[in-house]
């Protein structure tokens, strides 16, 4: 997996604990999604259509993956 992809997968499990706080602006784009998709998961209730918050995870990963650190 990349840098994003990683990111992302951690994103999601921490939006699948309740108490998780909302992540702020120091955690990364994929981050961010993930915990948006682990929210909706949590709530049982998507946040957008699924073909609509695959193509975000699409583009976040694009973007981000021309500013992973190495």
């Amino acid at each position: 997996m990349t840098w994003a992809q990683d990111e992302m997968v951690a994103g999601y499990f921490d939006g699948r604990i309740p108490d998780s706080p909302e992540p702020s602006a120091n955690r990364s784009r994929s981050y961010r999604h993930g915990f948006q998709s682990g929210r909706d998961d949590l709530a049982r209730k998507p946040s957008a259509p699924y073909d609509v918050r695959r193509k975000q995870a699409e583009e976040v990963l694009a973007a981000e993956s021309l500013f992973a650190p190495q």
